[in-house]
């Protein structure tokens, strides 16, 4: 008799293994991820590591003065459990899969020499457009400048925004459940 415990391990192991191969397969058809750095920016092709942090080749870029659900949390949506991350982490994929994507960087880099930066492509800034889907949040520990998309979110009832969603920021989860609070 399997106990539930085994059959959970087996379908996170199951899970992994798919995952990887979608990855794979994916860098396989997309080829290599081209990026120029310039004093103060970087632009190129974009791969998107979470729902608010893109890599360029090496380099880590978390865009600045916005900051959407954390991989492990839990949104509720009228009482069930909703894939926030997932959704954002979606969303963001769509908006850094339009082209090149341009990061100006802004503040010095976090302790782990990832940088923080303001992204667009075609023409639009890729922070924003994740706040004002309602799938990212403005973060005023660094920035008042998206409070305006934000507003704009909660008007429209979007994203996490939308009527029956509750969840936690995700600053206060990240204090919680991570140590040092670090994305």
């Amino acid at each position: 008799m399997t106990s539930d415990n085994d059959r959970i391990s087996r379908l996170r192991k199951s899970t992994t293994l798919v995952f990887s191969m979608v990855a794979l397969l994916g860098l396989a058809v997309a080829g290599p991820i081209h990026a120029q750095s310039e004093a103060g920016e970087i632009r190129g092709t974009a791969e998107v590591i979470d729902a608010d942090i893109l890599r360029f080749g090496g380099q880590r870029v978390i865009l600045w003065g916005i900051d959407a659900p954390e991989r492990p949390q839990t949104c509720r949506l009228n009482g069930e459990l909703w894939g926030c991350y997932d959704v954002a982490f979606r969303q963001l994929q769509l908006l850094a899969g339009r082209g090149e994507v341009v990061c100006r960087f802004v503040s010095d880099p976090d302790p782990f020499g990832r940088h923080f930066g303001v992204c667009e492509s075609g023409g639009e800034d890729l922070n924003a457009e994740m706040v004002r889907a309602g799938l990212a949040l403005a973060y005023v520990e660094q920035t008042d400048a998206y409070m305006g998309p934000m507003a704009e979110a909660i008007g429209a009832g979007v994203g996490l925004w939308q009527p029956g969603v509750q969840f936690e920021e995700p600053w206060e989860f990240r204090r919680r459940e991570s140590q040092g609070g670090l994305r």
